[in-house]
């Protein structure tokens, strides 16, 4: 394996593991762009050629652009990815004591694969919200506890002989983990945990928003280090590659556009999701700043192009039945195109011809995923976006196995062929 491809795996472990939540992971993306000489972007300042700017929704949510020559006429190049993973939301008042255990209530986020999170050390991380002076501006800190690890055991097969014959998990029974023994008083002891963390008066506390997370790091594997396997891989992995490409990417012409929303998983349906219209005031505001109208922004649909980009299905290597027939992606074997008879992605025939040129461009094979016919498929943030943006756009991603499982598996060589095809995209604008 070349030396540049692994170190760029190796860079994708690293954001993912610092960045549990989607809060963590929008820290960690501005720090990201602040090195690359990015500032925060104010809706009442004047923009020009050559810069480069960022702003946040409700923490969990990102946005980035940059701006190169002509960008009035030239439209928008944007990639958009989201933040959010399947979870285990911590529920308010949830500490329960049994058996003389000490557990956690939770409640499902987005659709994981249960069975996953059991017998494996977990961890808590998400945000904690304090009094502020202002009644209507409280103070939010980050929290990801040290030490504190949590487990849902499995019951002894000796006590379900069954287990092995496929068994339905019971959420409000089975997904709470074991938090230690209750030994102690329960009342405030969670708030003492994480405010403790946070450095903060565990009076101030108000509420939180803490989930659940594997707190074993993501790794390279298998011969030559030709995987990669980590929880949040859908969609930290996208989100990551398009922040790199943008970073890495001079604005030319036209106008570079990362937006990474979060609510993904739970139908985007918030101020902060893909069903908002936040992308599109987003880019109203940029042209106004650019001193253009309104017209402007409608004029600059027509030369745009989105790639949404989220993760794809793998072939299995014990499931190969799941596959259709005659697509069958196959890990490290380059971006997949996402097609679907009912729209539920975005792409079309001239939109896939674009992502196919770009490929090319990067010198990158490219693959292409149908699911079977028999089979109800998944969505993406593109379907959702264009109800609201009128421009050309194509679902991509690249192919994993055990999607919303805790820990997901892709290809080494998959994330640097997709990091060079955003950087293409980025590069390349009508004239």
């Amino acid at each position: 394996m070349e030396q540049s491809i692994q170190k760029q795996a190796t860079a994708l472990l690293s954001f993912i593991d610092r960045s549990p939540t989607a809060y963590h992971a929008v820290k960690n993306l501005q720090s990201m762009l602040a090195a690359s000489g990015f500032m925060p972007f104010d809706a009442h300042q004047h923009l020009q050629p050559g810069d480069k700017y960022y702003v946040s929704s409700g923490s969990s949510a990102l946005f980035a652009f940059t701006i190169g020559e002509d960008p009035l006429r030239q439209g928008f190049h944007v990639i958009g990815a989201h933040n959010d993973a399947p979870a285990l939301m911590v529920k308010p008042n949830s500490l329960i004591s049994s058996e003389g255990y000490l557990k956690m209530n939770t409640e499902i986020y987005g659709g994981p694969i249960l069975n996953t999170w059991c017998d494996r050390p977990l961890a808590l991380a998400g945000r904690v919200v304090c009094t502020g002076e202002n009644p209507l501006q409280p103070h939010a800190h980050l929290v990801q506890p040290a030490g504190l690890h949590l487990v849902i055991p499995n019951v002894a097969i000796h006590m379900n002989r069954t287990v092995n014959d496929g068994q339905k998990v019971e959420p409000q029974k089975t997904m709470l983990p074991v938090l230690g023994l209750a030994d102690r008083p329960t009342e405030g002891l969670l708030e003492q945990l994480i405010a403790a963390e946070a450095g903060i008066d565990p009076a101030s506390v108000v509420d939180y928003e803490l989930f659940l997370y594997d707190s074993m790091p993501g790794m390279l594997l298998g011969l030559d280090d030709a995987l990669i396997n980590t929880p949040r891989l859908d969609n930290l992995g996208m989100a990551y590659a398009a922040a790199v490409a943008l970073t890495k990417s001079e604005p030319k012409a036209g106008i570079n556009l990362l937006a990474c929303f979060d609510h993904e998983e739970v139908g985007s349906q918030t101020r902060q999701g893909a069903h908002s219209l936040i992308l599109r005031d987003l880019m109203e505001r940029i042209i106004l700043s650019l001193g253009g109208t309104r017209l402007d922004l409608l004029n600059s649909f027509a030369p745009s192009f989105m790639i949404s980009a989220d993760q794809a299905h793998a072939a299995h290597p014990n499931y190969g039945e799941l596959t259709d027939a005659t697509s069958r992606p196959r890990i490290n074997g380059g971006p997949v195109i996402k097609r679907a008879a009912n729209r539920s992605y975005t792409t079309d025939a001239d939109t896939s011809a674009v992502f196919k040129a770009l490929c090319r461009q990067a010198n990158v094979p490219c693959q292409t995923f149908v699911n079977r016919s028999d089979m109800r498929g998944g969505s993406t943030i593109g379907p959702a976006l264009s109800q609201f943006l009128p421009i050309r756009s194509v679902d991509t991603g690249n192919p994993i196995w055990a999607m919303h499982a805790i820990r997901e598996t892709g290809g080494t060589a998959d994330h640097a062929a997709m990091l060079a095809v955003f950087q293409e995209f980025f590069r390349h604008f009508p004239v």
